[in-house]
């Protein structure tokens, strides 16, 4: 009875997070993965009390929910980064090898040893290397990450569903703990979930077509800036000169420059501040890199901070919210890149390598992955086209 009443719990949320996915952000593929990977925990949750005819195809959809577990966490925590074809195979075989041997009807106390562990054993065995695969997706990259409410949603998911999938299926295949407990597990899993996703869903899963609009805003900026930086400071870093609140509350009691350890006044910097309808960090960050400061390498938002003498998460936000960035790293080598294509147009005679050094990639490969993801073709073939 306390099961049945758990699973009628369960059931229930995971039609409402169902239905809020649905409504707004059913066009982000991430969306969709974390969808099936709901769907599953439904049918997990019901499969008991199915028509007998359709209890093997319940079993089926459950079995692949660790597979879209890792799936999903790629596609929400790891944006812009493509499947591992060696991933894709555990998950893949983690469910079909199994549903196959269901729908074969085979006997697992009659079959032979080696078609035993090809369809159950080394199925299972997947099934935890995709927990596991999750979880370190959850964990990476969450430095660089920009979005506050994603990087609150790494610690649900990893709290919440890491503890009940790892507790439904090691419970289930090595059976001990009650059949309650696995369902409460994924009960208090989805309402963690709920609470997060209801706070921050817009920001975790960006509406259609707004980060398109404020990523051509973005880039005009970001083109302006560098423009700056290349005709003012054409090589070298310049470390400090920043603008900062005169108080602690970042009110309008005007901004401060800070040139070499000097404080004085910059009125023109607070006139942008209230033409532009700009915050004040912004301003400072426009400043920072205009004299190229991205240029420098192992560049990391804490050294960011640092040098704007700044809480980490007040310039996150600033790169988020203002700026429409979501990862760190993407910021930074935008500014490179965008300096970089004009350099390699520009100055046909300095070798590629010259340029990667100079913009901040400490290797030849790195840069030329961030530029063919950036430009869509390889820094050779760019400046043959120009």
């Amino acid at each position: 009875m306390l099961e049945l009443f758990f699973s009628a719990c369960g059931a229930g949320a995971c039609i409402v997070l169902m239905m809020l996915i649905l409504k707004d952000f059913y066009h982000s593929v991430a969306a969709r993965a974390f969808l099936v990977l709901i769907f599953g925990a439904f049918v997990h949750l019901c499969y008991r009390w199915l028509p007998e005819h359709l209890v093997t195809y319940a079993f089926m959809i459950s079995s692949a929910t660790p597979a879209f577990f890792w799936i999903s966490s790629r596609l929400i925590f790891q944006e812009g980064r493509s499947l591992p074809i060696i991933g894709l195979f555990i998950a893949l075989y983690s469910f079909i090898t199994p549903a196959v041997a269901k729908l074969w009807g085979l006997n697992f106390d009659t079959a032979p040893s080696w078609l035993v562990h090809a369809t159950r054993t080394i199925p299972q065995w997947f099934e935890y290397a995709l927990i596991i695969m999750g979880m370190v997706a959850l964990l990476r990259g969450r430095a660089d990450d920009m979005v506050e409410a994603r990087r609150r949603l790494r610690w649900a998911i990893m709290g919440g569903a890491g503890l009940s999938l790892g507790w439904s299926i090691f419970s289930f295949n090595f059976q001990f703990g009650s059949a309650a407990s696995r369902v409460f597990a994924i009960d208090v899993s989805l309402l963690i979930i709920i609470w997060f996703l209801l706070k921050g869903r817009t920001d975790i899963w960006v509406a259609k077509n707004r980060s398109k609009r404020k990523k051509h805003a973005s880039y005009t900026v970001v083109e302006s800036v560098v423009k700056q930086a290349r005709r003012e400071y054409p090589l070298e870093t310049v470390t400090v000169r920043r603008v900062i609140p005169r108080n602690d509350t970042g009110g309008s009691e005007g901004l401060e420059s800070v040139v070499n350890g000097e404080v004085e006044d910059d009125q023109a910097s607070l006139d942008v501040v209230e033409e532009q309808g700009e915050s004040e960090i912004l301003v400072s960050l426009k400043l920072l890199m205009s004299e190229g400061f991205y240029r420098r390498e192992n560049l990391a938002l804490k050294n960011l901070a640092k040098e704007m003498a700044l809480p980490e998460y007040r310039v996150r936000a600033v790169i988020n919210k203002e700026l429409g960035y979501r990862n760190f790293n993407e910021f930074i080598n935008e500014y490179r890149i965008i300096e970089a294509a004009e350099r390699l147009v520009n100055e046909p005679a300095t070798p590629i390598s010259n340029i990667a050094l100079d913009v901040g990639y400490r290797t030849l490969s790195s840069f030329n992955r961030a530029f063919r993801k950036e430009k869509q073709t390889t820094p050779t073939v760019y400046r043959e086209q120009k």
